[in-house]
């Protein structure tokens, strides 16, 4: 099988990429001669540069070359690696040539990689195992997943034995009041404990979670990660290791080690040359021990904070792009802890960034930092709160102001203040829905007649789970999910779980809206301090499109579950 292998390489070799693509009708001529021409614009491999036009995708490429050379295409290889292969080839190595060791299998080295014409890689690797080499292709973006998740892994193993090798297998008890501070320091800025800590962090990184959960239970310590909204088993340690960890955590989040029976709140950055990430980190007494929990600030690499990338419906889009354009006035955005607010925030503050104008925001926490905009932190302990901030800004010759979060009164009377006096104010409030978000703020005690006069639109957000598309299928709808839905449904869609999506059925989320636009009668109906159910009617009577809407309609175009649909709706109504 080797000899076959290498053979059919140096077949391949002898053949230009262009050439065996075209064989294998992946591509068309004219499409090639085109490659050909901005290849040599670019000086860049061809592949790349069929892959940069768009004219296939990468794993296409892959297939084309793995049928050509009789070898296996993976999609994604991580569930084929076999973690004791790794230690064969150091880290470095696999990310200079891009290959992740699989297995071994009849005496041979199987490796992934998406150069299988790589011959030098091939012969170093042979040298440094004393095995012969055997090439299973995937993709680039896979195979970085892969070096990135199982070298972490395996660092993290390594780590632990450290840790017991620098601790024994004793049962670690910091106590602040006994021992001394600086001996306690110097213990947790060991190199193995440290290595533990910003390894968690990178494998939190890597998966795009939002939230890392380090949990002390009786016998042991379990740590999560919340992925796309649910909490994930990533992984359990020792009790033993638990007061270390979190002593760890809470020096550098600038916390008190003294302190375990009060809640506490920190911070830390995380700057290398792979990861830019903020952490807010809080720490809770339980029987066990401390809870910690860090949430990772401007992690989630999948986001583009452009409107048109969010996945925005059209009804929506065009109605958000409309209200940006109104000169003054307060746009606010509603939904739930999660829900994606300061991400819908953020695009449209860069959707209407330019040099003319001066944007200052005032938040807690700053989840990503941008260019041409003020950002304010809210420091409470220092006296800056939301209001103490919003009054501070405008001395500061604003044109639009992001007020992180109404909180109270004060704040959305100096926010509403400010929309009148001629400024474009966008912020959020904790509510159900668009049209409860006018009932809440008459109920803080704002005069209807400011809630009517300065509130231009109201966005109500929720996120669904997208289903994966590498395991979806079809199925007949059921008779009660069309009554639940108030739809006529024949059929649904759900995934039924495979490597691609860890056999949760789904991958990623999307949002779904419901836009309230305040016009002349609306303005007329929260002045005369109309019921909810009157405000409801007239929006039905307008056709407002609601959340149930864009929900329903997700479910028919086999995006998001049923299930998924339901949590929605029902969470609202």
């Amino acid at each position: 099988m080797a000899d076959q292998n290498v053979q059919g390489a140096i077949i391949v070799k002898s053949l230009p990429l262009g050439q065996i693509l075209l064989e294998e009708k992946v591509i068309t001529e004219q499409e090639l001669n085109q490659a050909l021409e901005q290849q040599k614009v670019t000086k860049k491999r061809l592949g790349a540069v069929i892959i940069d036009m768009g004219i296939v995708e990468e794993v296409d490429i892959m297939k084309a070359l793995a049928r050509r050379l009789k070898v296996d295409f993976l999609e994604n290889p991580l569930f084929s690696i076999d973690l004791e292969t790794v230690k064969l080839v150091p880290e470095q190595f696999a990310r200079k040539y891009k290959i992740v060791p699989l297995n071994i299998r009849e005496g041979h080295l199987n490796i992934v990689t998406n150069d299988p014409l790589n011959f030098a890689c091939l012969e170093d690797i042979s040298m440094i195992t004393s095995m012969e080499v055997q090439t299973v292709l995937s993709t680039e973006t896979e195979i970085d997943k892969c070096i990135d998740r199982v070298y972490s892994k395996r660092n993290a193993d390594e780590i632990i034995e450290d840790i017991r090798s620098e601790y024994g297998e004793i049962n670690i008890e910091i106590n602040p009041e006994r021992d001394d501070q600086a001996a306690i320091v110097e213990r947790v800025d060991s190199a193995p404990i440290v290595k533990l800590v910003n390894s968690l962090v990178q494998e939190a990184y890597q998966e795009n979670a939002s939230d890392i959960h380090i949990e002390p239970e009786e016998t042991h310590t379990r740590v999560r990660f919340r992925i796309d909204g649910d909490l994930v088993e990533h992984s359990t340690f020792s009790k033993d290791i638990h007061g270390l960890l979190t002593t760890r955590i809470k020096i550098i989040s600038g916390m008190n080690i003294a302190e375990k029976r009060l809640p506490q709140d920190g911070s830390f950055n995380v700057r290398t040359d792979y990861i830019h990430v903020d952490m807010r980190v809080s720490s809770l007494p339980t029987p066990y021990g401390e809870k910690i929990v860090m949430r990772l600030l401007g992690a989630n690499r999948a986001i583009d904070y452009d409107m048109r990338a969010l996945g925005l419906s059209n009804t929506t889009l065009n109605l958000l792009e409309k209200s940006l354009h109104i000169p003054n006035g307060i746009i606010l955005v509603t939904g739930p802890t999660g829900s994606g607010k300061t991400t819908t925030l953020y695009s449209m503050l860069s959707s209407i960034t330019k040099p003319t104008i001066n944007i200052v925001t005032v938040e807690d926490p700053i989840e990503r930092r941008f260019q041409s905009i003020t950002q304010v932190q809210v420091n409470p302990r220092a006296g800056l709160t939301f209001a103490s901030g919003l009054r501070s800004i405008l001395r500061q010759d604003p044109d639009v102001i992001m007020v992180g979060e109404i909180r109270d009164a004060e704040t959305a009377e100096i926010a509403i203040r400010a929309a009148i006096t001629g400024h474009l104010v966008l912020s959020t409030v904790h509510t159900n829905d668009a049209l409860s978000t006018i009932v809440r703020l008459v109920d803080m005690g704002i005069e209807p007649y400011l809630v009517a006069s300065s509130v231009k639109c109201v966005v109500s957000q929720r996120l669904v789970k997208r289903i994966c598309p590498h395991c979806k299928e079809k199925t007949e709808a059921r008779p009660s999910d069309s009554l639940l839905l108030h739809t006529q449904l024949t059929h649904v869609f759900a995934g039924k779980g495979c490597q691609q999506c860890k056999f949760t059925g789904y991958m990623g989320r999307t949002p779904v809206h419901e836009v309230l636009v305040i016009d002349a009668h609306f303005e007329e109906m929260i002045t005369k301090r109309a019921s909810m159910e009157e405000m409801r009617a007239y929006a039905k009577e307008k056709n407002m499109r609601m959340l149930k809407d864009e929900v329903s309609e997700l479910i028919e175009k086999g995006v998001t579950t049923v299930e998924e649909g339901l949590r929605i709706l029902y969470s609202v109504d």
